[in-house]
């Protein structure tokens, strides 16, 4: 049947695929000027900071959109502030709006690291800010933060504190060095049938060895993959060869029969996955072991540095699971040490903070003259290595990764909350399995 005229009839599948064809021309033209245009279809929307800008930003559209032989709606297209709210794709979106596709998928992931000595964390509204004296260094929505981490001489408003336990935003006061000074979080109000399983469980020398033995289980399986990538990448059969050993030690963790037995298991796998991941680094980092206090090198200085976090993330995630961190099963009750989430972080450390060390040394985006040596101190991170490492740090926790629990794609952080949530499921449960979280 001959087509009557030109176009396609409206509705037609092919209709979005072809005005994104067409309109990409716009697109790239508009961001070569300095404007990023938010398009679905035919709908755009273009942030900007001021009234000028916006109409600039307009004005430049209708030029672009004229050489394309298109023009703009006059009905549809204004300047319009979000503080008076503005309609888009059929929504009307302000300051403090989270639309639900972007709760589910990114859920309170954000965290926010406050380096800069003297700076100040302040609430305005709907929004967080940090300052130092009259300089801005950053606005947040408050809905978006799920933890505030300061490092040494960080001002906090009380105005901000009170809004932290009201929004349940985790506060983690730190020294410039990493060291825990102390940690603000909301009331607990979850049930306390998780902790008593928990404490029971502690007591119970075969349940605990059961759990126990899943967490080393989790970590040399993860150690393996990590080591396997690696060398791939290196071309390092050694490392290979490596990897192979952690499959045996994988092999006997469930014939161990204490947990002693288990973390002899766990520390003679890390050595091995410690040496085989050496061979990989440039011997300039003069990495030989892993070493804590004080760590010699930066290799360890950044290990250290990611291990804090990491725990300090890992009992965040048990205490909003209904757990207790300082009671665990792999490491024993000590005075002050957050044994569980010592435990919880095991299985993920190799694959997000031992990932970003990995990627700062071989992207070389960090430098051995930005860490110090002390005698009593050892090696120390530099401002700018610090800043670096950060920021490879929130990226890793950010990367989606297949949980098998659930059956979804999320990123470490949630996945580091599910495996808290099944923990807690284990030990409510009669006999109840822990899975430990398995990179691929």
């Amino acid at each position: 049947m001959p087509l009557i005229g030109e176009g396609l009839h409206q509705g037609s599948v092919l209709s979005p695929l072809l005005s994104n064809l067409y309109l990409d021309a716009f697109d790239r033209a508009m961001l070569a000027d300095g404007w990023r245009v938010i398009r679905y279809g035919d709908d755009f929307a273009i942030p900007v900071s001021s009234r000028l800008d916006g109409e600039c930003a307009l004005q430049a559209a209708g030029v672009e959109l004229e050489t394309l032989r298109l023009e703009l709606n006059a009905g549809k297209c204004h300047v319009a502030s979000f503080d008076g709210g503005v309609r888009f794709l059929g929504e009307t979106l302000t300051p403090s709006t989270l639309g639900a596709r972007e709760a589910l998928s990114n859920p309170l992931e954000t965290v926010v690291y406050v380096e800069r000595q003297g700076a100040t964390v302040r609430v305005r509204g709907d929004r967080l800010i940090v300052t130092d004296g009259e300089e801005s260094l950053l606005r947040l929505g408050l809905r978006r933060v799920r933890q505030v981490v300061c490092f040494g001489r960080v001002g906090l408003t009380t105005p901000f504190l009170h809004r932290a336990v009201l929004e349940r935003i985790e506060v983690v006061l730190l020294t410039d060095q990493g060291t825990l000074g102390g940690r603000l979080t909301a009331p607990t109000t979850s049930d306390p049938s998780a902790r008593r399983a928990q404490y029971r469980a502690a007591d119970n020398e075969g349940r605990s060895r059961e759990l126990a033995a899943a967490f080393v289980a989790g970590k040399i399986a993860n150690m393996r993959v990590w080591l396997l990538r690696s060398a791939r990448r290196a071309d390092d059969t050694e490392a290979a060869v490596a990897a192979d050993r952690l499959e045996t030690a994988h092999g006997k963790v469930d014939a161990a029969t204490s947990i002693d037995e288990l973390m002899g298991l766990e520390g003679a796998a890390t050595r091995d996955y410690m040496r085989g991941l050496q061979r990989l680094i440039d011997p300039e980092w003069g990495f030989l072991s892993r070493q804590r206090r004080p760590p010699p090198d930066p290799v360890n200085a950044m290990l250290s540095y990611g291990y804090v976090l990491l725990c300090h993330e890992a009992s965040a995630a048990l205490e909003a699971a209904g757990l207790d961190p300082l009671v665990g099963f792999l490491h024993q009750h000590r005075w002050g040490r957050p044994s569980l989430a010592l435990d919880l972080m095991e299985e993920v450390r190799p694959i997000t903070v031992d990932v970003a060390v990995w990627r700062c040394l071989s992207t070389r985006q960090v430098r051995t003259e930005q860490f110090t040596h002390q005698p009593d101190t050892g090696c120390r991170m530099g401002d700018d290595a610090k800043n670096t490492f950060l920021a490879a740090y929130e990226k890793r926790m950010l990367t989606l990764t297949s949980h098998q629990g659930t059956g979804r794609r999320v990123s470490f952080r949630v996945a580091l909350h599910l495996q808290a949530k099944a923990l807690a499921a284990a030990l409510l449960a009669d006999n109840g399995r822990y899975r430990p979280l398995r990179w691929k």
